[in-house]
């Protein structure tokens, strides 16, 4: 490796190499926003906001509802605000304090009535269908490890020392965080097309391809993220202090990962349910435990077998390109 690394030095622009040294090591000590400067530049996927204010400007039909994309973009949030809640009460003790009680409670009710809300404004949408049947959100548990290393913080919980009263009884039967939430998607393509919601079914698949970018976006760069904490830890294996801040690190960005394919999952099963044809949910396949790995590339240099190593196929994608492609605009394409 450090003989191909040595080939590629020696054809490029020497000013621009010790450019490249100078951003990295910036990047390694800043972190954050710095590490943007490993993101390959080329042609970037629709973003969720994106989509949203390209939809709210131009509409999909003449016939679209005036405020059904802003509908849409609650419903998805409400879906991120129930597995925010979900990974929350997972890191609570058993049984909880009673402030602890006091407090799901009060979360619980608030998001209850946005659900409420979310609902009752949604049947001006969906023409007073009823959708038949229930489903409980589930959480994938290969991607909800590592958060029981989180419960000592205790920071979703902490707060002023008011006295809370807690509330005489639970207003709804379900907890909000596994509430049904009713969204074209939950209806199906075939089913929208029978009973003419063919804009819905439109605007959300548009908001769902949105949301699926963002979170393979956010993903490749917390796993570099991770990727460039692992080395450093390998680094700084001597120093005890310096391990244990770095695995404290490290554990943090393994639960934005798992949030991030989390919410990718609700949005690659939403496509899955409005693509009629399967030529969209073909390029969001499914996310495997195995895909978010750090390469062993990172740790060991050297190692043998590197010429056989396999990208995750998230790698691959970026905008319209499914490809490692440079004559077509794909991540190969030129950076500067």
């Amino acid at each position: 490796m450090n003989q191909a690394y040595e080939q590629l030095n020696a054809v490029l622009d020497p000013n621009k190499v010790a450019r490249w040294e100078l951003d990295a090591v910036k990047a390694e000590a800043d972190r954050g926003e710095a590490l943007d400067i490993y993101l390959l530049r080329g042609d970037k996927a629709p973003t969720f906001h994106e989509a949203q204010l390209k939809l709210g400007k131009n509409p999909v039909s003449s016939s679209a509802n005036l405020g059904s994309v802003a509908w849409l973009a609650e419903g998805i949030s409400i879906e991120d605000s129930q597995d925010q809640l979900r990974y929350e009460l997972r890191q609570l003790p058993s049984p909880m304090s009673a402030r602890q009680e006091v407090k799901t409670s009060e979360k619980r009710q608030r998001l209850s009535s946005r659900i409420e809300k979310f609902h009752s404004t949604g049947q001006a949408f969906l023409k007073g269908l009823e959708i038949d049947g229930a489903f409980i959100p589930q959480d994938d548990p290969a991607f909800c490890v590592q958060e029981d290393q989180e419960k000592e913080d205790g920071e979703f919980w902490e707060d002023d020392d008011t006295v809370l009263e807690a509330p005489d009884e639970e207003v709804q039967e379900l907890a909000s965080e596994l509430m049904s939430i009713w969204m074209p998607s939950s209806i199906g393509a075939a089913k929208l097309m029978e009973i003419g919601l063919h804009d819905l079914l439109k605007e959300e698949m548009e908001l769902r391809i949105g949301q699926a970018n963002d979170c393979l976006d956010q993903l490749r760069t917390d796993l570099g993220s991770k990727a460039m904490l692992y080395r450093q830890n390998f680094r700084t294996a001597n120093s005890t202090r310096e391990g244990t801040r770095t695995k404290k690190e490290i554990q943090k960005v393994v639960v934005r990962i798992n949030k991030h394919v989390r919410s990718y999952q609700r949005a690659r099963k939403a496509i899955l349910r409005l693509d009629l044809n399967d030529s969209i949910g073909e390029k969001f396949k499914e996310i495997q435990p195995e895909d978010l790995a750090v390469s062993k590339e990172v740790t060991e240099e050297n190692r043998f077998g590197q010429g056989v190593s396999k990208m995750a196929w998230f790698w691959m994608v970026d905008g319209e390109q499914n490809l490692l492609n440079g004559d077509s605009g794909g991540l190969m394409e030129e950076c500067e």
